[in-house]
């Protein structure tokens, strides 16, 4: 193990078992040796299956691992096909497979201004990361470099930078890179871009107030209020609205009167990470809908969010 890294990777390698195992469930522990591993002064898990798993349970629980310890997880695979090799390339999972190939995406270095630096990792989409995603696949993006991508946005060349960053950590297989510079790739049609970015999307929720009356100066629609605009499904019997934290201070959202969220509020008003306008701007976009109502257990919204995809995103 230690000797085929270090030999194929020309780098000295520290790897000692991994002592916090605790952190993660049963089937994880029974499943796998951790070992704790240091290189080019980074840390991360090399995790060993003990049988042969297929790509989507490999997938799943690399990122799994990630995510309860905090660190990169990589995988060291005695026995592998090329099929999962390929895949594995192509969203960016890092893996060892025994005296065959190394591939751990998070060393590798970009060159900025004549200066090496690595990637930090990456373990939740940011909210601007978020935003950037879902406007390329409603505007259908195509061969988009840091310059164009921060004018479309309208943000710096350099938060762009941190965004290409991000996705790239993530291993979101959206980017190409052409010599030093990287791409932001349409890879597919617009189901198809969703189907590969939604694993790693979050609700915009960042937090709701139950207000006691309605306001007058919220116009954005939000949750199921922008669902029953853009469905046939009935509204609840107060609006809910859309807000960024900006605003907050700004229309004295914190200075209004709350109640206890089992009585029936004037309004709801939704703080979301970032909004996307939609509608002639008076609804938030539908697939931020889809997210912020995708756990809501009724047969009804489901149907009503499945519809509103169909009619106005694909």
């Amino acid at each position: 193990m230690k000797d085929f890294i270090e030999k194929t990777l020309h780098q000295k390698v520290e790897i000692i078992p991994y002592k916090e195992i605790k952190k993660f469930p049963l089937v994880l522990r029974t499943n796998y040796q951790f070992y704790r591993m240091k290189i080019m002064d980074q840390i991360c898990i090399l995790a060993k299956p003990e049988e042969n798993f297929g790509m989507a349970a490999l997938r799943r629980q690399q990122r799994q691992i990630e995510h309860l310890a905090g660190v990169y997880c990589v995988l060291y695979l005695n026995n592998m096909n090329y099929y999962s090799r390929d895949k594995m390339l192509e969203e960016g999972i890092p893996f060892v497979w025994e005296n065959h190939q190394v591939y751990i995406p998070f060393l590798g270095l970009l060159l900025k201004q004549n200066e090496a630096r690595v990637i930090k990792p990456c373990l939740k989409i940011s909210f601007l990361t978020q935003k950037f995603l879902l406007i390329a696949l409603y505007e259908e993006w195509d061969d988009l470099t840091v310059t164009v991508v921060a004018e479309q946005i309208k943000v710096s060349k350099m938060s762009v930078t941190r965004v290409f960053d991000e996705i790239e950590s993530l291993g979101i297989p959206v980017l190409a890179k052409r010599g030093r510079s990287r791409r932001y790739i349409k890879i597919g049609s617009k189901k198809e871009i969703w189907g590969t970015i939604r694993p790693f999307l979050r609700t915009p929720l960042v937090r709701e107030y139950y207000l006691e009356r309605n306001l007058s100066n919220i116009s954005i629609k939000s949750g199921m209020s922008g669902l029953a605009e853009l469905s046939m499904l009935e509204d609840n019997s107060y609006p809910t609205y859309a807000i960024t934290k900006y605003e907050i201070r700004e229309k004295g959202i914190d200075q209004e009167r709350q109640i206890p969220r089992d009585e029936i509020p004037g309004c709801v008003v939704q703080e979301i990470g970032y909004c996307i306008p939609f509608y002639n701007g008076n609804i938030i976009d539908p697939l931020s809908i889809y997210l912020l109502l995708k756990d809501v257990d009724d047969p009804r919204v489901e149907t009503a969010l499945e519809k509103m995809l169909e009619e106005y995103v694909w």
